[in-house]
């Protein structure tokens, strides 16, 4: 008959293709794991794929990879912020790992200040703490001060995004506590934010 369709085979069809669909995504975030390939769907750095990069053995200031890192909510400047990561399990707190660019390592200065982040005198461009959060939940800033990074350190601040909960509020990373160390892939063009 003109018009008429079997429903079963429909709904079958559908179960077949969100079959496909779902076995593509668990390929998908195998090989990502697998492979050491971070996906980034956060606003402290440009959306996509970062691969892999090797550990750095010195300082760069110019081509600072990304660190892939496990915070503590334990940290000093961790205690009095709110807890942004999402519950993904991933770090050994529960939480999901962040995602940032380094911008200073061991022997570098670093002031904080309500105008941001410096480092060895160059101010960090969309770095000034903020006194809310997106939620409207109060922020506090890492003590402002000048702080020299020690040995096993690295402060990590996004100039992507003014609004990124990072090393301006919960100071030093240990380096410990970084699980990869990346560089961007596949993404998004860099604009400020």
């Amino acid at each position: 008959m003109i018009g008429r369709f079997d429903q079963s085979l429909v709904i079958m069809k559908a179960i077949r293709i969100g079959l496909l669909l779902g076995a593509g995504a668990a390929v998908s975030a195998v090989a990502f794991s697998e492979f050491g390939f971070v996906f980034n769907f956060t606003h402290s750095a440009p959306f996509g794929i970062y691969r892999p990069a090797p550990e750095p053995t010195q300082p760069s200031h110019g081509t600072s990879p990304y660190a892939f890192f496990c915070p503590d909510q334990r940290w000093p400047g961790l205690k009095n912020n709110p807890n942004t990561r999402r519950s993904l399990g991933t770090c050994p707190d529960g939480y999901a790992a962040l995602l940032k660019p380094v911008v200073a390592w061991p022997g570098d200065a670093v002031t904080t200040s309500p105008s941001g982040v410096a480092v060895n005198g160059t101010l960090v461009s969309n770095s000034a703490p903020l006194t809310r959060d997106s939620l409207g939940r109060e922020l506090h800033p890492y003590p402002y001060g000048t702080y020299q990074v020690q040995a096993e350190q690295i402060w990590v601040v996004s100039s992507y995004s003014s609004k990124s909960f990072d090393s301006r509020y919960f100071g030093p990373v240990p380096l410990k506590t970084v699980r990869e160390w990346v560089r961007p892939l596949i993404t998004e063009q860099y604009h400020a934010h």
